[in-house]
């Protein structure tokens, strides 16, 4: 028989963590045919000396939902081995949705996911109403394949309009969303997300609505799950505060018998041991056999931000009440001494669970609009303010208000103790996704998760064997889903492959670009070291270079 493709003398990872082994893998329609020693013909022949070949990767947790919509390709995550990913998250989507609700699911897309209102009003067609009419609007023409979760907040948004972001659901609005789960399902979704993040508000600086959810109306929404053979559930943050998130999640799952991924599982500065206390309550919880796993990233939580979009501080009342107003009411609140007052108690105050480190030692200016404070790009606000002799909060303030808020800041919000971060990533049981990918791209990118763990964790820091790193990339993420047909190199798998050379494999530094709808910025990140990624059997991605073939799936749950 001769096959489509053939490729030779590859390193194989096959995915399960089993070691790497010397061999062939031929592809034929779509799917792996053989695997070992390939003598037969192929229409091409691909010589992968000193090269690993594995599974394709999976990004479980991304924000392309409205990005898929123009740029099928979903980049920049091609660049870095994805072939399959998951839209959704946090309890955001585009669908459903009434016409009288598009602005506030986009406004909640820019204030919570930094995405550009401009690009995003440029275009989202809004060709559908329904998640099912949804699902056949993106599946018309696929770069990768994607598994879609509805969001709980659309979702929400759909059944009660705009009393979602200020109460409970009555018993009649709770049916009506679990109807609306089930019909998801019945069309393929892949299940539901949901965020209980305090510091996540809508454009109006209400919550967003899935925050609003008492845990029995998540029992019930769970209970539309049961008996589904794939879906999973995400969470985002804690329902019940007086609880141990993870063990809330554990009833979510019991309710649905189905896995559920929770976020976040990181090392943050301004929460300390807190990381270390969760991830040992994850390793007892799947000891016991639970359903229950906790996700992580590669990638430290670098954050660039403006007070334009400065959502990492929306976790405090007086800097979120401020934040949400026009952007001369802002400048007029940051000169005043009162409003700093509170900004500052804010800071300090230590009962407050807050995603900003507290530390102005690693807040640095990035860029200024300004020339005339060009002199302080890539100096730290700590320092800045030891030079002048004043506070840190007033450094950065009136840098702010002189600059319009046109000042970029880069800080880091997790995982910045290395040490804490391998703990975290090699533990088997914790899943590593987490890129984000799709949100924020005006201002940084999380994409490079797959080539940093790769690259930096697995070739420099040696934190674990490649083989390990490959099966958390691949079949860890695929058998969560029930995808029993991927993730794995072995006769009669999808053929997701990708072929990459393990000295050299690394993400590239982003490039600021005006190419999103409206010709709105964002930044894009390349990757080096993958020569190839084969999506259902077709080669994507050469040598970094899109060869124009668009073969991703939507994956269906069943």
């Amino acid at each position: 028989m001769a096959y489509d493709l053939l490729i030779k003398n590859a390193q194989i990872i096959d995915g399960t963590g089993a070691p790497a082994f010397s061999g062939d893998v031929a592809v034929k329609d779509g799917v792996i045919a053989d695997v070992g020693k390939v003598t037969a013909a192929a229409t091409r022949v691909i010589d992968a000396q000193n090269q690993v070949l594995s599974p394709g990767f999976v990004d479980a947790h991304t924000h392309m939902d409205a990005q898929l919509l123009w740029d099928p390709l979903a980049t920049s995550s091609c660049w870095h081995g994805v072939t399959s990913l998951m839209i959704g998250n946090c309890s955001f989507s585009v669908a459903p949705c009434r016409p009288e609700d598009r602005g506030t699911l986009l406004h909640i897309l820019e204030r919570v996911e930094g995405m550009s209102l401009k690009a995003l009003n440029a275009g989202v067609d809004w060709s559908w109403e329904s998640f099912p009419e949804y699902m056949k609007r993106i599946d018309r023409k696929l770069g990768l394949n994607v598994a879609t979760l509805m969001g709980y907040s659309a979702v929400r948004q759909y059944a009660m309009g705009g009393a979602a972001s200020d109460r409970a659901a009555t018993p009649e609005e709770i049916a009506s969303m679990q109807k609306i789960v089930r019909d998801g399902l019945a069309a393929g979704a892949y299940g539901v997300s949901f965020n209980f993040n305090k510091g996540h508000s809508g454009g109006d600086g209400r919550p967003v609505p899935s925050r609003l959810a008492p845990l029995d109306e998540v029992l019930a929404i769970a209970d539309a799950l049961r008996g589904s053979q794939t879906a999973v559930i995400q969470v985002n943050d804690n329902p019940c505060p007086d609880r141990e998130p993870l063990d809330v999640c554990e009833d979510i799952s019991m309710r649905s018998g189905r896995p559920v991924w929770w976020i976040p599982l990181l090392q943050f500065f301004g929460q300390p041991g807190v990381w270390k206390k969760r991830l040992d309550h994850s390793a007892r919880q799947v000891a016991s056999g639970s359903k229950v796993r906790a996700m992580s990233t590669s990638r430290t939580i670098d954050v660039v931000f403006n007070m334009r979009n400065a959502h990492i501080f929306d976790t405090m009342n007086a800097w979120r009440n401020m934040l949400v107003k026009k952007p001369e009411e802002v400048i007029r609140d940051m000169r005043d001494p009162a409003v700093r007052a509170a900004l500052q108690k804010d800071i300090d105050d230590p009962s407050l669970k807050l995603a900003f480190s507290r530390r102005w030692d690693m807040v640095e200016v990035v860029e200024v609009s300004n020339p005339k404070f060009k002199v302080l790009e890539h100096r730290k606000i700590a320092d800045l303010a030891k030079e002048q002799g004043r506070r840190p909060i007033d450094v950065f303030l009136d840098l702010c208000v002189d600059d319009t808020m046109d000042t970029l800041f880069l800080t880091i919000l997790a995982n910045g103790d290395e040490a804490a971060a391998a703990e975290i990533l090699t533990a088997p049981h914790t899943l590593i996704g987490l890129s984000d990918a799709g949100a924020h791209a005006a201002l940084e990118c999380g994409y490079g998760f797959t080539t940093y763990l790769l690259g930096h964790w697995v070739r420099d820091k040696k934190i674990m064997p490649i083989e390990e790193a490959v099966r958390k990339l691949s079949s860890m993420h695929t058998d969560q889903m029930g995808l029993t047909d991927r993730g794995r190199i072995r006769p009669g798998q999808k053929a997701d492959i990708n072929v990459f050379d393990p000295a050299t494999i690394e993400m590239l530094h982003p490039v600021p670009v005006n190419d999103f709808p409206a010709g709105a910025r964002r930044y894009i990140q390349k990757a080096r070291g993958i020569s190839y990624t084969l999506v259902n059997g077709q080669v994507l991605m050469e040598n970094g270079e899109h060869t124009g073939a668009y073969p991703g799936h939507l994956l269906r749950g069943r």
